[in-house]
């Protein structure tokens, strides 16, 4: 009985273990059958995607550009299609555009190159100006390389550069109505004179020095224009720390200085001392615009500071008008700053151009006139904030005379005697 068992149990080790081992077979088969159909799905998934890449590369191919006539077509609309595209895009009518170009061409030596013709390069210059436009957008309208187009916007510049000291200079002038009348006291006045702070890009050791007193980096420039909003002298440049007093002094002493002939003057604002060659408004008296809403001139000092600030804020409106029409000059641009310095210098050069097409341009006449009527309004609000922050920032470099002060109260006097018989007449 026990040698029965004893083979019973040998028979069931022997088949339990040949059961294991056909097991652990099968497993294994498995296993590998699965590896197997694991690599064949990633090949054929690989085959799939290559005949995919190759199919879209070589089979589906998208429509073939033609640049040069998207070019063509891009700038026909832009300066031969309607005036409103013109002025819109680039800031000039379609007329003065191209007497632009002629005058970049004859006096400011700007030749074309083989594939770009003058036209295009002074379109990309205008529209790059008028909307602070980067190299890859220019690109994407104009079908041009951004290296091509970098050395056709220093190429128009280096042009403006060369013909801006025929457009910035003094010059004689007619005034007829309104105007004539805000200036008909000051009438050896020869413009207004004042500061404004454009932003720029500076690298971070030349922060410091371009930081105005509002915390922004900007470049002071110094303008001066005449009544009808024309610009006679400009002097860019000057870090946004350096106060008004010191960019003056630089341009009374510099080669290319600011001239005042013999019996001359600049109207300029209260942060000025009242001197030879600038009369500036009494301090401590109401004097900007919008304080007079509502209220009459009761004394000499008063009715001074009406005139005088009507007939100055010439020169906040013709600045109004430059930043509302070039949009590089109210954010920073991209260029290095003696790149920003130039195209600052531009822009003044372009704004005289226009106001002197505008004469025989009506449609350059309205664009004025609108620019003109959103400026006045935004001046408005502006004046009493410029007020505050001219506070503790007066320009000491024109020395106080007694001869000059007298001239001053002797002018006012007279307007206000003239002024109180109108009154009483009336």
């Amino acid at each position: 009985l026990y040698s029965v068992d004893s083979q019973e149990m040998e028979s069931s080790i022997v088949n339990a273990s040949a059961t294991s081992r056909k097991r652990r077979r099968d497993e294994e088969e498995e296993e590998e059958l699965e590896q197997i159909f694991f690599i064949i799905v990633s090949v054929v998934t690989m085959l799939l995607g290559a005949l995919t890449w190759y199919h879209d590369k070589y089979f589906v191919k998208e429509p073939a550009r033609n640049l040069e006539l998207e070019r063509h077509s891009f700038l026909n609309r832009l300066y031969r299609g309607t005036e409103t595209d013109c002025i819109e895009q680039l800031r000039v009518s379609k007329k003065a555009f191209f007497k632009l170009c002629r005058i970049l061409q004859e006096k400011g030596q700007l030749v074309k190159t083989k594939n770009v013709p003058i036209d295009e390069a002074v379109a990309m210059f205008l529209h790059i100006l008028a909307h602070n436009l980067k190299y890859r957008v220019v690109h994407f309208s104009y079908c041009r390389s951004m290296e091509t187009i970098s050395r056709q916007f220093k190429n128009v510049l280096r042009a403006i550069m060369k013909v801006s000291k025929e457009y910035l200079k003094f010059y004689e002038y007619n005034l007829e109505g309104s105007v004539e009348n805000k200036w008909r006291w000051f009438k050896n006045s020869i413009g207004a004179l004042d500061g404004i702070h454009i932003p720029v890009t500076v690298s971070a050791e030349d922060r410091p020095r371009y930081r105005n007193r509002k915390g922004d980096i900007s470049t002071n420039v110094l303008g001066v224009c005449g009544p009808d909003l024309r610009f006679i002298y400009v002097l860019p440049g000057w870090e946004g720390s350096a106060g008004d007093s010191r960019v003056l002094r630089d341009a009374l002493r510099r080669q290319n200085c600011l001239h005042i002939p013999n019996g001359k003057y600049f109207l300029v604002d209260a942060g000025y001392t009242n001197g030879p060659g600038f009369l500036a408004p009494y301090r401590g008296t109401r004097y900007h615009l919008n304080e007079w809403i509502g209220n009459t001139p009761q004394n000499y000092k008063e009715l001074f500071n009406l005139r005088h600030a009507s007939a100055r804020n010439v020169i906040e409106r013709s600045f109004g008008v430059l930043k509302k029409r070039w949009s590089i000059l109210r954010t920073p641009s991209f260029f290095d700053i003696k790149t920003q310095i130039r195209i600052i210098n531009a822009c003044f050069m372009l704004h005289n151009f226009i106001r002197d097409e505008q004469h025989s341009d009506p449609i350059l006449e309205a664009q004025d006139l609108e620019l003109l009527s959103i400026v006045d309004n935004e001046l408005i609000n502006q004046q009493m904030e410029r007020v505050t922050n001219n506070i503790g920032d007066e320009v000491t470099t024109i020395q106080a005379t007694e001869e000059w002060t007298r001239f001053r109260d002797t002018l006012a006097m007279n307007m206000f005697a003239t002024y109180q018989i109108r009154r009483n007449f009336d």
